[in-house]
C-alpha cells in the first residue's frame, strides 16, 4: 500500500444531492474512484431520476455500472482492480449482499484494505429477514478492517453484531442543499395563512414515517389553537389514506398536502416554518437517519422527532433545540409542538441552538475528518 496516498475505490448505490459534496471533497483529497451501482433507487425513494451524467460531480472520477439481474457486475469487476483500499457494501436487499459478498471475498483474497459503511441500527427488531442474514451481516462486520457509522446509534449496533470499538469511526452524516438565488418566497403568503405557524412534515407519504399520528396531535392543537396550520412536503402509497384521515378529523382547511417540492426551493418552506416534526415509527426498520432533521436545523428551526429516528440522538438535544418523543405517541407530539408553538423566545432559542450543533458537528468537514481517521486506521494496521 501507499500509504501516503492510497487508491481508494468507494462503492456506493448512488450519488444523492446531499452526498456530491461529500464525494466532491474525498475526491479532492485522495486519489479515489467512485462507482455508483444502483441509480435507480433515488427515483424509487425521492422520485429523482439520475442519468449517468451526475450534476456537481464534473471534477470527480466516477463510474456508473449497469445492473444485470439487478446485480452490479461491473462493480464486482473493478474489485479485481487496482486500489490499496475498498470502501462499500451493504444489505438492503439481496443484490446488495450478493455485491458485498463479492467485494469483501475479493478484497480480502488480494490482501486490499476493506471499509464498510453502515447506517443500521435496527438488529434488535426481530424479523425472518434479519434473522436470515445476520450470520453474514457479523461476519462481515468482525472481520472488515475498519467501519463508518454517522452516529452513537449505528455505532451501538455496530458492537452489538461483534465488532471492536477501536475500529468504528463516526462519519456524521451533513446535508446542505442550495436555493434560487434570484427570488425568495413567501411561503405564508402563497398559501393564505399569512397569520399562522407552520408546522412542517417533509418526507415519504409511506407508513414508516408515522404522519398519521403527527394529523391525531395536531388535530388535538387545532382545538386549542386556531393560529396554526399544517404544511405537508411528499408523496407516497398513503398519501390517500392521510388525506382521509384529515377529513374524518375535520381539519382539511388547515392541512397542506403540497406533494412533491424541487429541493432548490426547501429553503423556504423550512424558514417559514415555526417547527418541524419528523414523527417516523419502527415498521420492520427504522428510521436510519432522517436528513429532514439536518435541513431543518441548518435553517435554524426545532425540530421534534420520535425515537425511532437515528439522527435525533445525535442531533436533538432534548429541551435545547426540540425535543425526542417516544414513536407512536400522538400525546408526546402534542405536548412537544405546544411547548414550541407557544412560545415564541423559545423557538428562537431553539433555532439558534440548532444552528450552533449543525455548524460544530454535521458539516461536509466533519464527515471527512471521519472517513481520514478510518483510513489512517487502516493504513497503520
Amino acid at each position: 500500500m501507499n500509504n501516503s496516498n492510497p487508491k481508494i475505490i468507494f462503492v456506493h448505490n448512488t450519488p444523492m444531492w446531499y452526498r456530491r459534496p461529500f464525494f466532491n471533497l474525498l475526491g479532492q483529497i485522495y486519489d479515489i474512484n467512485f462507482i455508483f451501482t444502483h441509480m435507480n433507487i433515488s427515483k424509487e425513494i425521492y422520485g429523482v431520476e439520475l442519468d449517468n451524467k451526475i450534476e456537481g460531480m464534473e471534477n470527480t472520477n466516477y463510474m456508473v455500472i449497469k445492473n444485470y439481474f439487478k446485480i452490479a457486475w461491473g462493480a464486482i469487476i473493478e474489485s479485481f482492480g487496482n486500489y490499496d483500499i475498498f470502501v462499500g457494501g451493504s444489505w438492503d436487499s439481496l443484490p446488495e449482499i450478493v455485491e458485498t459478498a463479492f467485494y469483501f471475498t475479493i478484497s480480502k483474497f488480494r490482501r486490499k484494505k476493506f471499509i464498510i459503511w453502515s447506517e443500521d441500527w435496527s438488529w434488535k427488531i426481530k424479523s425472518r429477514k434479519r434473522k436470515l442474514i445476520k450470520p453474514f451481516v457479523r461476519f462481515i462486520i468482525k472481520n472488515s478492517d475498519a467501519i463508518l457509522v454517522p452516529g452513537t446509534k449505528q455505532k451501538e449496533c455496530t458492537i452489538y453484531l461483534g465488532s471492536k470499538r477501536e475500529k468504528i469511526f463516526i462519519m456524521p452524516n451533513a446535508s446542505n442543499f442550495s436555493s434560487e438565488e434570484n427570488f425568495s418566497i413567501d411561503i405564508k403568503n402563497k398559501l393564505m395563512i399569512k397569520n399562522k405557524k407552520i408546522i412542517l412534515f417533509v418526507g415519504r407519504l409511506v407508513k414508516q414515517k408515522g404522519v398519521d399520528y403527527l394529523l391525531k396531535a395536531f388535530s388535538r392543537l387545532k382545538m386549542e389553537q386556531d393560529d396554526i396550520a399544517l404544511v405537508i412536503i411528499g408523496t407516497g402509497e398513503y398519501e390517500d389514506e392521510l388525506k382521509e384521515m384529515v377529513k374524518d378529523l375535520k381539519i382539511e382547511g388547515d392541512v397542506y398536502f403540497l406533494g412533491q417540492i424541487d429541493n432548490r426551493l426547501l429553503t423556504y418552506y423550512y424558514t417559514n416554518s415555526e417547527v418541524c416534526i419528523v414523527p417516523s415509527i419502527t415498521d420492520g426498520m427504522v428510521d436510519a437517519w432522517a436528513f429532514v432533521v439536518n435541513e431543518a436545523m441548518y435553517c435554524g428551526k426545532p425540530v421534534i422527532a420520535t425515537d425511532a429516528v437515528g439522527s435525533a440522538f445525535d442531533m436533538i438535544k432534548n429541551g435545547k433545540n426540540g425535543f425526542i418523543v417516544p414513536e407512536k405517541n400522538s400525546d408526546a407530539l402534542y405536548d412537544s409542538m405546544k411547548i414550541i408553538l407557544s412560545d415564541e423566545k423559545l423557538r428562537k432559542e431553539m433555532g439558534m441552538e440548532s444552528k450552533k450543533i449543525i455548524e460544530k458537528g454535521f458539516k461536509y468537514e466533519n464527515m471527512i475528518e471521519g472517513f481520514s481517521k478510518a483510513v489512517e486506521y487502516v493504513k497503520n494496521k
